[in-house]
């Protein structure tokens, strides 16, 4: 079904690696025109390249990045389609030993960047003739079930899910055409992960000399660790006509790791 999005302007923000990337890779080939972020431009630059993506620095917690990104689309394309919020940093640590700067950094980030994509954008999300545009958040499972030594991380999430459900409602309300939803990936295979895991055979929770990927990927019901573009196709399908009267929801991509 190749053209699913074909003339629509999609920006994905954190998209220099794992599941950004997939996403925005995904998108471009469904015929999207791209505008990637990311605050890492040397990884972003190749990665847009190769799709054909516009390439744009962006710190998500920083206000200013978010009004420069503004203004470049008004005086490009004028209208935005698709807003995806990938960007985010995980915290793996008790809470007795996270800093309070730690903590407000991880909400800088996750919440606060998200908060901002979708208030500074929202003129250009709502400037269009016909249809609707699609904000896609991504969350995580750990925005609906806690898990330890991430409470930073847990609750930023959780935000997440619902600031995604709150603004749904609200923008419905007010009769804007833009639909929001929330993603929430399980164990997916990305360099987040890779270096969550890393933390988990240093601290014990996988045992040594186990295979920490087998273990991960045991806890799973469908016995495997999740792929960038297991998110990715379900962020094209939030995109697309397909999904045109759904909004507020929340969909799990984990491999049936919440549903035990």
């Amino acid at each position: 079904m190749a053209g699913r999005l074909a003339g629509r302007t999609a920006l994905v923000t954190g998209a220099a690696q794992g599941i950004g990337a997939a996403i925005a890779r995904a998108m471009a080939e469904e015929g999207a025109r791209l505008i990637v972020t990311d605050v890492a431009l040397g990884r972003l630059e190749p990665a847009a390249a190769a799709i054909g993506a516009q390439a744009l620095r962006l710190d998500v917690a920083m206000e200013e990045d978010w009004l420069a990104a503004a203004a470049q689309i008004s005086a490009g394309p004028g209208t935005l389609d698709i807003l995806v919020n990938n960007a985010g940093i995980e915290l793996v640590k008790p809470c007795a030993d996270t800093s309070l700067a730690e903590w407000r950094r991880v909400m800088a980030v996750n919440l606060d960047g998200i908060f901002l994509g979708c208030r500074t954008l929202l003129p250009l999300l709502s400037n269009r003739r016909e249809g609707s545009a699609s904000v896609i958040n991504i969350s995580s499972i750990a925005g609906i079930v806690g898990y330890p030594n991430q409470a930073a991380y847990n609750v930023s999430k959780a935000g997440v899910r619902h600031l995604s459900k709150s603004l749904a409602i609200e923008w419905a309300h007010d009769g804007l055409p833009i639909r929001v939803n929330s993603i929430h990936p399980g164990c997916i295979r990305t360099p987040m992960l890779e270096e969550a895991v890393e933390v988990w055979v240093a601290s014990g929770a996988i045992g040594a000399g186990t295979d920490p990927w087998a273990a991960v990927a045991a806890m799973c019901p469908m016995r495997r660790v999740g792929r960038v573009e297991d998110v990715a196709m379900g962020a094209v399908y939030l995109a697309s006509d397909e999904a045109a009267f759904v909004t507020g929801s929340e969909l799990v991509i984990d491999g049936g790791w919440v549903a035990q």
